[in-house]
């Protein structure tokens, strides 16, 4: 398991977000169904499902911001036509988002991905997910050598047996080497992750309470979703009884409780943007 102990010490300084607008960006991981637990992309071989969350978005005025597994850059998927026909703000997420892999692989994973999207978008990366939240130390260099500028891969919170990353901080910072890390959105209380899936699981009654609080949550806010969250691909039944468990509740409501997050933030006075645009805004002042 890795500490985030063990990464604070690369860190170069936590940037001062006090003086922005209190803003959210409302990611979408573009990889397997269920992050490859049940090696199927009945989800990606149907553009349609992005189709439609993107349509949602629109419909919500909020910019959607993808981060796409690269390998599957070279498959033709249906999915790249919405991505290409929504002009959809687009970043690396790994190359093969095997965790098992990457956790004794990523700067070769992190290199195979910049050179991916390179080949395939011709522009140079602008962004970088790490698989699941894990990063390990000395990531940053190869990420700042292979031309990113942000990662969006930190969850400051504590998932057993994989990391315990509640000592990192909650607003964004710049790694010793320049690259800004834009961490997942959480509580301040509790560490408890603001993503559609934690939305769903933990239910609307418990999140109303807690973002009635503005003080419980950061001032910038990077809001996780798969499409999983949002479509229920015939390979769910082949879960393990946990995941089944985990993301059966509300499994219909996606779209339901994306609506209700967006609308109740924004009486929170947060703004949605692109995560170029949080990444412009966060470097300005750092």
């Amino acid at each position: 398991m890795i500490s985030g102990i063990e990464l604070k010490d690369e860190i170069r300084s936590v940037i001062d977000v006090s003086g922005l607008p209190r803003t959210a960006a409302i990611t979408c991981d573009i990889e397997p169904d269920y992050g490859g637990r049940t090696k199927t992309r009945e989800l990606l071989d149907d553009r349609s499902y992005l189709d439609s969350l993107a349509a949602h978005c629109q419909m919500l005025e909020v910019p959607l911001s993808v981060f796409i597994v690269t390998n599957l850059l070279k498959t033709n998927s249906q999915f790249l036509g919405a991505v290409r026909d929504h002009d959809l703000d687009v970043h690396a997420h790994s190359h093969n988002h095997s965790i098992l892999h990457y956790a004794t692989n990523s700067a070769s994973e992190i290199r195979a991905a910049s050179e991916a999207f390179r080949k395939y978008f011709g522009r140079e990366p602008l962004g970088y997910r790490a698989p699941q939240g894990l990063i390990v130390p000395g990531d940053w260099e190869v990420m700042a050598d292979c031309g990113f500028t942000f990662s969006a891969s930190v969850f400051p919170v504590h998932r057993p047996r994989l990391f315990d990353y509640r000592s990192l901080p909650q607003d964004p910072w710049k790694w010793a080497g320049g690259v800004v890390e834009l961490p997942f959105a959480s509580t301040q209380k509790g560490r408890r992750i603001l993503s559609v899936s934690y939305l769903k699981l933990l239910g609307r009654i418990y999140w109303k309470r807690v973002l009635a609080r503005q003080e419980n949550m950061p001032r910038i806010l990077i809001i996780d979703s798969h499409l999983h969250d949002f479509y229920v691909a015939e390979s769910f039944r082949d879960l393990p009884l946990h995941y089944r468990l985990a993301w059966g509740r509300n499994r219909h409501q996606g779209f339901t409780h994306l609506s209700w997050l967006v609308q109740t933030l924004r009486r929170h006075g947060y703004t949605f943007v692109s995560m170029r645009e949080v990444c412009e805004m966060v470097s300005g002042a750092g």
